[in-house]
C-alpha cells in the first residue's frame, strides 16, 4: 500500500500537480516552484556548467573563502567517511567550487553532474538541497523522491548556508550521499562545519578590530557555540556572527550601533580587564548578563602591520595563551630540565632549549612561562622572519604590542620566545640585540624571562659588532638539551596524556603503545599527535588495541602484498590483493569492505596485512 508522500509523488508526476499536505510543507513550496518554472519531473534537469574561464575567475574571487573552507570540508568528510558519500561547497549563487567524493560516489550517476562549476538552483536543477537553503536561507535536507526531478531520487542530500558578520550569504556546503539512513546525523555534522567557517571567517573578517566572545555560561567560551561581536576603537560594533544574534534576541543589532546600545557596561571601563586577560561580566539592556573574554587574533599573514615605527613581517610576532595542562615530565632527563629551567627563570637568566623538531620545545616554554609568569603575556618571536627596514625602536613595539591593544608595556614584564635564533639574518641581528638589551635592563622593574628555542646551540661565528655577539651570545649560556620521542621512558604517558587532550573517550591498550612505539615514520611529538587523531577518526570510542594500530597505521597497506598464509599460491594471491585494495579504498572500514566484496568481515580480517 502507497503511502501519502508515494501518492503525492506519483500525481506529480503523472498530472503536474498533487496533495501538499502529504508533503513536507518546505518540500511542497519548492515542488510548486518548479512547476511555475515549467520543469518537467519526468524530464531531464539542465545540466549547467561555468565554462573553464569563468570558473577560474570564481575561484580566484573566492580564494580567501576557500582556503578557509577547504579543512571544514576535508573534515566533514573523514567525518561520514564509509557512507559512499560527497562533500561540496557551492557559492551564493550556487555554483559549486570545491567537492570532495569518495571512490564509490564517484561510480555513481550522480557524481556526474555535482562537479566543479555546476549551478544548483532551483530554476535548473529543480528541488535539491542546494538550491533549497540557497532560496530559504536555511539548513535544507532534501531525501530521495523528495528531489523534483525523479533522475535525482536515488541521493540523499544536506546543505546549509554560510553567513558572513552582516547576516548575508557567502556560501552553502552540501553533503549527498546513496545512503539516506544517516542523513539525520550528517545534517548536525554539516551545520557544526559550516559554524566553524562562519566563525572562522568571522575572525578573518575583522583582524583590525577588537573581537569580543561572550555566553551565558562562563564554560562555554572554549566552544564553537560562543556569540561574537567585533569593535572597533571608538566602540563602535563592526560586525555580529550568527550565534550571537540569536543570544541577543530581542537587542536591536543591526545598523550603526555601539557596544554601550547594546550592553549597559560602559566600553572603556570594560576594555582594560578585556585587555588584561580577563573574562568579565556583561549585561545587555534586557538585563541578561554575559561572561565575555577578549578574542586573540593574529594579524593577517598576507598584510603588514601598521604602526609608525613599526615594518616587520607579520608572522614574525605573535602572542601565546599560557599552557592549560600539566607537561608531562617521568622522563629523568626532561625533568631535569624542567627543574633547571625553573631554576634559571627565577634568577632571570636568559635560557636555551636545544632539541630535534618535534621534541615539544615550544610546550616546554609555554609550561616554564606559566609557572614563573602565568599572568603576564607570552610574546613568540620567529628570528628567521625580522625584515631588515626594522629599527630597533620599532622591534620592541612589535614585540610588547601596540599599547592601546595589549595594555602594557616594557615594565609588565613577560616571556620572550625566541625561535630560530640561529637563523637570524646579519642585519636583524642588531635589532634583537637592541631588544634584548631593552628587556634585560629593564629587570630592576619587571620580569623579563627569555627562552631561545632551536635545534643546535647559538654560535655567534659571524662579522658582527661586538656588542651584538655579547647580547645574542649570553641568550644561550644555559642551555638544556630536550631528547627525542624515543629516547624518553615516558613515551606512554605522553600518548594517554595527547588522547586524553583530544578526547577522554579514547585509552590505548599496552599493546597500541609498543605498536605505535615500533612505527616507522618520523617519530617526534608532532607525528604522534597526527597518527592518535587518525586512531580517533577510525576506531569507535573506547580502547585502541595493537590490532587496530597496525591496522591504521602500517606503512605496508599502501602496497599490494597478499597475507603470509596466501603467498606461493597464484589464485589465493590475487584474491588477498584484491581483498587488501577493497579494505584500503573503504579507509580501513572492516564492515565496508565485506560488504562491497560480498564476503564475511572474518574473512577481511583474515586476509588484512598489517
Amino acid at each position: 500500500m502507497q503511502s501519502l508522500f508515494m501518492r503525492a509523488r506519483a500525481s506529480l508526476e503523472n498530472k503536474g500537480a498533487f496533495a501538499a499536505g502529504a508533503v513536507p510543507e518546505m518540500i511542497a513550496d519548492s515542488w510548486h516552484r518548479c512547476l511555475r518554472h515549467g520543469l518537467d519531473p519526468l524530464g531531464e534537469p539542465t545540466d549547467a556548467v561555468l565554462s573553464y574561464g569563468k570558473l577560474r575567475e570564481r575561484l580566484e574571487k573566492h580564494e580567501r573563502l576557500l582556503s578557509i573552507v577547504r579543512p571544514e570540508l576535508e573534515l566533514l568528510s573523514k567525518q561520514i567517511a564509509g557512507t559512499n558519500y560527497l562533500t561540496a561547497f557551492a557559492d551564493r549563487e550556487g555554483i559549486v567550487l570545491d567537492v570532495i567524493m569518495d571512490n564509490e560516489f564517484k561510480e555513481s550517476d550522480c557524481s556526474r553532474s555535482i562537479n566543479l562549476g555546476s549551478i544548483w538552483s532551483e530554476e535548473m536543477r529543480g528541488t535539491n538541497a542546494l538550491g533549497l537553503a540557497l532560496h530559504a536561507g536555511k539548513t535544507a535536507m532534501v531525501t530521495g523522491g523528495e528531489h523534483f526531478f525523479s533522475k535525482h531520487g536515488g541521493v540523499s542530500c544536506v546543505s546549509t548556508p554560510i553567513f558572513d558578520s552582516k547576516g548575508e550569504i557567502v556560501g552553502l556546503l552540501d553533503a549527498s550521499s546513496e545512503v539516506a539512513a544517516r542523513q539525520f546525523h550528517t545534517q548536525a555534522l554539516v551545520s557544526l562545519a559550516a559554524l566553524n567557517i562562519e566563525n572562522r571567517l568571522f575572525v578573518d573578517e575583522h583582524r583590525k578590530d577588537i573581537i569580543l566572545q561572550f555566553h551565558p555560561r562562563e564554560e562555554y567560551l572554549s566552544t564553537q557555540s560562543v556569540g561574537m561581536i567585533s569593535i572597533d576603537q571608538h566602540g563602535n560594533l563592526t560586525g555580529i556572527n550568527r550565534r550571537a544574534a540569536d543570544i541577543l534576541n530581542g537587542i536591536e543589532t543591526h545598523g550603526k550601533k555601539s557596544f554601550e546600545q547594546v550592553f549597559q557596561n560602559r566600553f572603556s571601563a570594560a576594555l582594560k580587564p578585556l585587555m588584561q586577560g580577563d573574562v568579565i561580566r556583561l549585561v545587555d539592556w534586557l538585563n541578561s548578563s554575559y561572561f565575555a573574554r577578549l578574542r586573540i587574533t593574529r594579524p593577517h599573514p598576507r598584510g603588514t602591520i601598521s604602526r609608525q615605527s613599526v615594518s616587520l613581517s607579520v608572522p614574525a610576532v605573535f602572542s601565546l595563551k599560557a599552557s592549560t595542562g600539566r607537561l608531562v615530565v617521568r622522563d629523568e632527563q626532561v625533568a631535569d630540565c624542567f627543574r633547571l629551567a625553573l631554576r634559571s627563570a627565577k634568577v632571570g637568566a636568559p635560557l636555551a632549549v636545544i632539541g630535534d623538531a618535534g621534541t615539544g620545545k615550544t610546550t616546554f616554554a609555554q609550561t616554564v612561562h606559566t609557572e614563573i609568569n602565568p599572568a603576564k603575556p607570552l610574546i613568540v618571536l620567529d628570528c628567521s622572519m625580522i625584515k631588515f627596514e626594522s629599527d630597533g625602536e620599532g622591534l620592541i613595539a612589535e614585540v610588547l604590542g601596540a599599547t592601546e591593544k595589549t595594555n602594557f608595556n616594557i615594565n609588565s614584564g613577560g616571556t620572550l620566545v625566541l625561535e630560530n635564533l640561529a637563523k637570524i639574518d646579519t642585519a636583524a641581528a642588531e635589532k634583537l640585540a637592541h631588544v634584548v638589551n631593552r628587556l634585560l635592563q629593564s629587570k630592576t622593574k619587571s620580569n623579563w624571562l627569555i627562552i631561545s628555542t632551536g635545534t643546535a646551540k647559538f654560535v655567534c661565528d659571524k662579522d658582527w659588532l661586538p656588542t651584538v655577539k655579547m647580547s645574542l651570545s649570553g641568550l644561550s649560556q644555559v642551555s638544556l638539551q630536550l631528547p627525542n620521542l624515543l629516547e624518553r621512558t615516558d613515551f606512554s604517558q605522553i600518548a594517554q596524556a595527547m588522547l586524553d587532550k583530544m578526547s577522554e573517550d579514547y585509552r590505548l591498550s599496552t599493546g597500541a603503545i609498543e605498536a605505535l612505539k615500533r612505527m616507522p615514520y618520523d617519530q617526534n611529538l608532532n607525528d604522534l599527535d597526527n597518527r592518535l587523531k587518525i586512531l580517533m577518526v577510525q576506531c569507535p570510542g573506547g580502547i585502541i588495541r595493537e590490532e587496530q594500530v597496525l591496522r591504521h597505521l602500517s606503512q605496508s597497506q599502501n602496497k599490494e602484498t597478499a597475507c603470509p598464509k596466501c603467498i606461493g599460491n597464484t589464485a589465493r594471491e590475487a584474491k588477498c590483493n584484491e581483498i587488501n585494495r577493497v579494505f584500503r579504498q573503504c579507509n580501513s572500514n572492516v564492515a565496508l569492505a565485506s560488504r562491497k566484496l560480498g564476503v564475511s568481515r572474518n574473512t577481511v580480517y583474515s586476509h588484512v596485512t598489517t
